[in-house]
């Protein structure tokens, strides 16, 4: 999430610095990632004012201009189309340097001599908007600086959100965040339409709900006399800014108000719209739909669209369609402002590989009564930005109302849990500022949750917001100690046993190192600072260790000069370095390395020892992660500068897990070892909180399942993964193994392919399944393997 300061003061009083702000926010739990200003990447560029405008003898779309630059009169050849005599533009000089390195040279154009060019806001790398040049403001000064006559650049907040924070995806909630900390007033703009009572939205438009449990709510306003334009500089200004493509007034004007407000918006070109309706509804199953992006998916009965009386317009809460989107041609307009189940948005968005701003809102929760603000808001401006009149009334169509949620909290609860003394008007005034309504009964407060706070459940929900506000450095520290008669089962030892009894299985064998290393090698295998010791007792020892990889190359080594070549080795262990560059702040975590080299352990009569490759240990930290009841687990090329190209980096719903690869042949010179090391680093606290220790029983399937080969061919850098991922997506409930048994490469396949042979089993746990049944299922694998991937069927 980013916001400017400036856009923030229009809400709230600020007169912090911006790195005071950017500390407070992360104190109240809004990390703030980076502070920077957007810089003007140019140089020799003045205001100018156009006081001649003339058609190109050669060119019928072409103007000369003459412009007055302060010091001189130019005549400039332009092709905007919204060139006008008595505005003031950017010029660039002669000489002026641009955006990208590109210098301004005189040039001849079309015969005539253009001593320099007006700019628009995307040759100033000020924004995307290229068709037209940049208006400046009137009281620009002719032959000013354009630097100058801009003022100061946008300041720049980026936060990392926490999922469970919606309310803060937008300015406004994070305006409520800096007054309620420093006790300002929120002011939220006050909204005044002039609604034409000449016409009516009910008239224009009648909305259906056919499923409210994924739709609760739909709201939609109606506007004509539309005037679809470039947005001001204004406009352009702060939704650039935050990382937002200006498109046009109208659809900037919904994305402003998204950011502003935390309501995602869309605006349906109403001409396009058939049958005066809006239709509320789940797709049929594999119904296609064409998004604003020109793709074309194919969706499951779970996926929300909003449709008009004849056809989808719309991804409910993702995207919008390709047919009713806005454009030049537009002149009336329906305004959509929805309330779409999260659960909803979030699977169909993860399912079709699509994230926006809008199903980042949608899917972690907006406000429930937040609609009609946002929707009379947009009306607003667009009536002030694009000339439209406003009809008057709206449709609001609430099948299912969201209930507000009461929670009772006790004040000495508060304090037992946060370790401290407050009194109760404290902690009334703290839930005040935060917009909590609240009521005293026998020194029980009962708090009525605001709507937009989707995260407060319970009690303790409350007690963590006191504490965030409070302030967690008044919490004075305190220590007790509360010896247990009896001893609880401790899941980490439980989880440590079973990693190290899984790898004994495997043929590992376990080595503890010394945790102080040489600096050098403490600096190769971590990015973060390590953690010296002031007083080492030797260089070889004096840093902390920042991987256990160090330490198994030593055993490594030494095991090697004795001619014992072929080993499995691991290491569970701490590690340590700084966590800020400011080195005040240390981190110890603990990690399970693993090791090996040489030759495989298996030799017998059937199966003769091969030498250890990248897949053998890729296999073993699989494996462990089976074991450990891990899924989801997802990988892709690693760029760890001592791993060479055979080695990928593991996450989990996007948290590093480790990585596994060979080293580089420059380690391994710098060890003095030839033969070639493969390694791998997972970190234990990832895995521990996502191992599944309970074992569920699964009774063996009473029917038969239906088996099919697949054999396809696609092209060489297509991961398996994906492959994979793309069956199991579409292969339908009764899919229950994916067994990828044969890889080819060679004759009769292109250099640039590869073919790939799986297995897949069907079964129902309930009844015998029928051919047709598997068959349905295997022609949509095919059809969605060669959509999505290229993927051609292996003759």
């Amino acid at each position: 999430m980013k916001v400017t300061i400036d856009w923030l003061k229009e809400y709230v009083n600020i007169t912090q610095p911006a790195h005071e702000i950017a500390q407070s926010l992360t104190m109240l739990g809004l990390e703030v990632d980076a502070v920077h200003q957007i810089d003007y990447d140019f140089d020799h560029v003045v205001v100018g004012k156009i006081i001649d405008v003339q058609p190109h003898p050669q060119k019928a779309n072409l103007t000369i201009c003459k412009v007055d630059v302060g010091h001189e009169v130019l005549a400039l050849v332009c092709g905007a189309p919204n060139v006008a005599s008595g505005i003031k533009v950017p010029v660039a000089l002669v000489g002026a340097r641009l955006p990208g390195g590109t210098v301004v040279k005189p040039a001849t154009i079309h015969g005539h001599e253009s001593p320099g060019m007006i700019c628009s806001e995307a040759e100033l790398g000020l924004s995307h908007q290229s068709e037209i040049i940049m208006i400046l403001d009137e009281n620009a000064q002719l032959g000013q600086d354009l630097k100058t006559a801009l003022g100061t650049a946008e300041t720049v907040i980026e936060i990392d959100l926490t999922p469970n924070r919606p309310d803060c995806l937008s300015i406004i909630g994070i305006a409520r965040e800096i007054a309620a900390l420093t006790g300002s007033e929120l002011k939220k703009p006050v909204i005044s339409i002039h609604e034409s009572s000449a016409i009516k939205t009910a008239d224009f438009i009648n909305v259906t709900i056919l499923n409210p449990e994924s739709c609760p709510r739909y709201v939609a306003r109606y506007l004509e006399d539309v005037h679809v334009a470039p947005s001001p500089r204004w406009l352009v200004k702060k939704l650039e800014a935050v990382g937002l493509r200006t498109i046009n007034n109208v659809v900037d004007v919904t994305n402003y108000v998204m950011m502003e407000t935390g309501q995602p918006l869309h605006a349906f070109d109403y001409d396009l719209l058939e049958d005066r309706k809006i239709v509320v509804r789940h797709a049929k199953a594999n119904e296609q739909f064409t998004t604003l992006d020109g793709k074309t998916h194919q969706l499951t009965e779970n996926s929300l669209l909003i449709c008009d009386g004849k056809k989808p317009v719309a991804l409910a809460g993702i995207m919008g369609g390709l047919n009713s989107e806005i454009s030049k041609a537009t002149t009336r307009v329906l305004l959509e402002s929805a309330y779409f189940d999260p659960n909803n948005i979030r699977r169909t968005s993860k399912i079709l590989g699509i994230s926006t701003d809008s199903s980042q809102r949608f899917e972690r929760g907006v406000d429930p009564e937040g609609q009609i603000y946002a929707i009379n808001r947009a009306a607003e401006l667009i009536a002030k930005l694009a000339g439209a009149k406003i009809a008057s009334g709206y449709i609001d169509r609430y099948p299912r109302p969201i209930s507000q949620k009461s929670v009772q909290l006790r004040i000495d609860r508060v304090n037992k849990i946060l370790g401290t003394s407050l009194e109760i008007e404290q902690v009334i005034d703290i839930l005040r500022r935060l917009e909590f309504r609240t009521s005293l009964e026998n020194n029980i407060i009962h708090v009525d949750i605001p709507t937009f706070r989707v995260d407060i459940d319970r009690e303790i929900d409350l007690i963590e917001e006191i504490a965030r506000l409070y302030g967690y450095d008044h919490i004075s520290p305190s220590s007790c100690s509360v010896i247990s008669l009896s001893q609880p089962d401790n899941k980490r030892e439980k989880f440590n046993q079973l990693v190290r009894n899984f790898l004994f299985g495997m043929g590992f064998q376990e080595v503890l190192t010394h945790s102080l290393i040489h600096q050098n090698w403490a600096e190769q295998f971590c990015d973060d600072p390590p953690i010296h010791l002031r007083n080492p007792i030797n260089e070889e020892l004096g840093t902390l260790r920042t991987s256990l990889i160090p330490g198994l190359l030593q055993v490594t080594k030494w095991n090697i000069n004795r001619y014992q070549n072929d080993l499995m080795l691991f290491e569970m262990g701490n590690i340590f370095y700084w966590s800020d560059k400011n080195r005040s702040q240390s981190q110890e975590l603990q990690k399970l390395s693993l090791l090996r080299t040489g030759k495989t352990p298996n030799k017998n009569w059937f199966q003769q020892q091969r030498l250890t490759s990248f897949y053998d240990l890729k296999g073993d930290v699989f494996s462990l992660i089976e074991k450990l009841k891990i899924r989801d687990i997802e990988y892709h090329q690693s760029a760890r500068k001592f791993l060479d190209n055979r080695s990928i980096d593991l996450t989990l719903n996007g948290r590093l897990v480790g990585y596994i690869g060979a080293l580089t042949s420059d380690i391994l010179r710098r060890i003095d070892i030839d033969q070639e090391l493969f390694i791998a680093e997972l970190d234990c606290q990832v895995l521990f909180e996502n191992c599944v220790f309970d074992k569920k029983f699964q009774p063996i399937p009473k029917f038969p399942a239906i088996k099919r080969d697949l054999s396809i061919v696609v092209d060489a850098h297509v991961p398996l993964k994906e492959i994979e991922n793309i069956i199991w997506t579409f292969g339908g409930e009764f899919l229950r193994s994916v067994q990828l048994f044969d890889l080819y490469k060679g004759k009769q396949i292109p250099d640039d392919k590869k073919s790939l042979t799986f297995s897949l089993a069907f079964y129902s746990l309930e009844r015998t399944l029928i051919e047709k049944e598997a068959d349905e299922y295997l022609k949509r694998i095919i059809e969605n393997l060669n959509s999505k991937v290229n993927a051609q069927l292996r003759a």
